[in-house]
Order: structure tokens, then C-alpha cells, then sequence
């Protein structure tokens, strides 16, 4: 069974909605506070989404200014929303009955987190090797865990993993923009389409007469094919 969940304990930054925080001072206001509003459905897809707008600023500015100390700043953004992106997959998969994904959902490990719904969509008979992108999806996972398969190689000075006879460092990794661009929107759009088919079955299974606005059949393919509900 999991440990309970750390309580925070410094009740001046809290609130909940409508309500006021503690202590308030005008002289020094809070930089951050926490609210509890009671009815908002989080997710990762949409924390994704919001990596995934900031990290495509960051990479802008970083061919704007030329600067290679933005490196790991860029590559950091690039990583947790590929995280992020692959937690969003995964979290459907579990609603539709992958009972593999809460083992891993709180893993930094990118290769076991595709893994883990790659082989489920697969098993249920979804037609993801299909679509195009799958082949990116699978090698910029690839790349991005065997540089950093601990997730903390853009975090910090020194990551808990080593290369080459020594323990790994941010300034060794080496970022090429023209291929990075390009996986990094097919994987975020791959990623999140199949989310979305799944989200969507969800809802369908729920209300038979509910229709997606959208096709969840439009997907860039490698053949022709005949869009159907899985089982």
C-alpha cells in the first residue's frame, strides 16, 4: 500500500476558493499560493499541453539567440513533457483496463512507460502501428532515455547515471534542432490523438448516442484503413 500523502503544513500560503489566506501580508504578498477549489478535473494531458506550448517558446527563442548554454533548459522542457505526454497515454490506457500502468506511472522511465501502453494498445488491437508517427515515438523515446534514462540529467549539475567511465553531466549533451522540432511535435501529437481515442471510447461506452466532434480515425497513416471502435 502507498505511504499517505505528505501534508503541507504552513497554512498562511493555502486558501480555498473564495476564501482568503492566512495571515495576509500587504507589506510582503505570497509569491505562490495553493487554492482548493473542489471541482477541477486535472490530468496530464493538459499539463502536457502547457509544457508543451512553454518548451515550443523555448526552443524559438533558442535558435533566435544562438546561445548554446540554453541547452539544457531547452532539452530539460523538451524531456518532461515527453514524460508528461507518455503519462497521458498511460493514465487512459489504465481507465480502459491496463492494470500495468499504475506500476509505472510514477516512474521517470520513459522506456517502460511506452512500453506499458505501446504493448496494451497493441494487445487490444488499436491500429497504432499504423500511423506514421509510431516509428518516431519509438526512436525519440529511445534516444531521450538512453541519454537520460533518470530524468535528471537537465535538472541538475550531475545525474545518478553514468557514461563512458564517469558519472553524467548536462553540458556532454548535444541538441540538433532540425530533428528535434520535427519528433517532438509527431510524438506530442501521436501521444495525444491515441489518449483522445481512448478518452473518447470512454465516453461512448458511457452515452451510446455521444459522437467525438472530431475523427478518431484522422491520423496519418501507412495504409488505408477502416476506422472501428476496438473491444
Amino acid at each position: 500500500m502507498a505511504n499517505p500523502p505528505k501534508q503541507a503544513d504552513d497554512p498562511r500560503f493555502h486558501k480555498k476558493l473564495f476564501g482568503s489566506l492566512t495571515d495576509f501580508n500587504e507589506v510582503m504578498p505570497p509569491c505562490l499560493t495553493y487554492v482548493e477549489n473542489n471541482n477541477f478535473n486535472c490530468g496530464y494531458d493538459l499539463l502536457a499541453a502547457d509544457y508543451k506550448m512553454a518548451a515550443d517558446a523555448m526552443i524559438e527563442q533558442y535558435r533566435e539567440s544562438g546561445f548554446g548554454n540554453w541547452i539544457a533548459p531547452v532539452t530539460f522542457m523538451v524531456r518532461q513533457t515527453l514524460e508528461l505526454s507518455h503519462k497521458s497515454l498511460l493514465e487512459e490506457t489504465g481507465r480502459a483496463g491496463n492494470t500495468a500502468a499504475a506500476k509505472v506511472m510514477f516512474s521517470h522511465n520513459l522506456k517502460n512507460l511506452w512500453a506499458s501502453s505501446r504493448d496494451w494498445l497493441l494487445q487490444a488491437s488499436y491500429p497504432i502501428q499504423n500511423d506514421k508517427r509510431f516509428v518516431v515515438v519509438e526512436w525519440m523515446t529511445a534516444n531521450f532515455h538512453a541519454v537520460d534514462p533518470s530524468g535528471d540529467l537537465f535538472r541538475f549539475a550531475y545525474s545518478t547515471v553514468a557514461a563512458f567511465g564517469r558519472q553524467k553531466t548536462y553540458d556532454r549533451a548535444g541538441v540538433y534542432l532540425g530533428p528535434l522540432t520535427e519528433y517532438f511535435a509527431s510524438t506530442f501529437a501521436f501521444l495525444m490523438h491515441w489518449g483522445s481515442v481512448l478518452n473518447a471510447q470512454k465516453m461512448k461506452a458511457d452515452d451510446p448516442e455521444w459522437e467525438p466532434s472530431w475523427d478518431p480515425g484522422e491520423y496519418p497513416k501507412i495504409a488505408a484503413s477502416t476506422w472501428r471502435w476496438a473491444p
